[in-house]
């Protein structure tokens, strides 16, 4: 048994539900299964060993484009450190970076970008949602990630944290799912906001990506 949700990071308390399989002791990370074509901002919360495989890449280099407009101005380094966390992670090769600006929306249009915005299927408590566009065989060739601008977003360490969101929004850009984990320290990919130790990974969130690298090589 699996559950689906909207691939989103939320400001209120996480609801963690039990899936149909033990998580493992050390680690419990998930991947996104959705085998749809096209857009796509939900799939089922997978072990790294499900059967029907998961979202991924097939490219290596991954470049996100900044749309400026709104709360955009003087996010850059933020995002930018966001991109390199997932790049630096040790036995996968997924080379995430912060390209030049765009003026693009959370359309299908064959630019990665992150944008400032109202709704986009963002709504309530969610803070910010990433959409998947999908090919066959579930691969990954494109992801808009829309943070709500009905929230005021920070450099600064104080809520709510770019760095910490962008961080976990481009882990489900890379195909990851909520973790399971509960306990500190949390991993990146923890279904709800806690501040700025987002920022950093820890080893659920190191595992999960490569996971996608075992199983996806690039």
């Amino acid at each position: 048994m699996t559950r689906k949700n909207i691939v989103r990071f939320t400001a209120g308390a996480a609801v963690v539900v039990a899936l149909g399989y033990a998580a493992t002791p050390s680690f419990a990370f998930r991947m996104i299964q959705n085998t749809s074509v096209g857009r796509v901002s939900a799939g089922a919360a997978v072990a790294c060993n499900a059967a029907g495989g998961f979202a991924h890449w097939t490219n290596a280099n991954i470049v996100w484009h900044l749309n400026e407009s709104g709360q955009g101005t003087g996010k850059g380094t933020a995002m930018a450190a966001a991109a390199a966390s997932w790049t630096n992670v040790s036995g996968a090769n997924h080379n995430v970076t912060l390209g030049s600006a765009n003026s693009q929306g959370f359309v299908t249009d064959g630019q990665n970008t992150l944008l400032f915005a109202r709704g986009n299927g963002c709504n309530g408590n969610c803070l910010a949602i990433t959409a998947l566009v999908l090919q066959a065989g579930q691969v990954i060739v494109e992801t808009d990630v829309s943070f709500s601008s009905r929230y005021t977003w920070n450099t600064n360490g104080s809520n709510y944290d770019t760095q910490a969101i962008a961080a976990h929004e481009m882990g489900h850009a890379l195909g990851i799912h909520h973790t399971e984990l509960t306990g500190t320290p949390r991993p990146t990919m923890y279904a709800s906001y806690f501040g700025t130790d987002g920022r950093t990974l820890e080893a659920d969130d190191n595992s999960a990506l490569q996971c996608a690298q075992s199983h996806y090589p690039l």
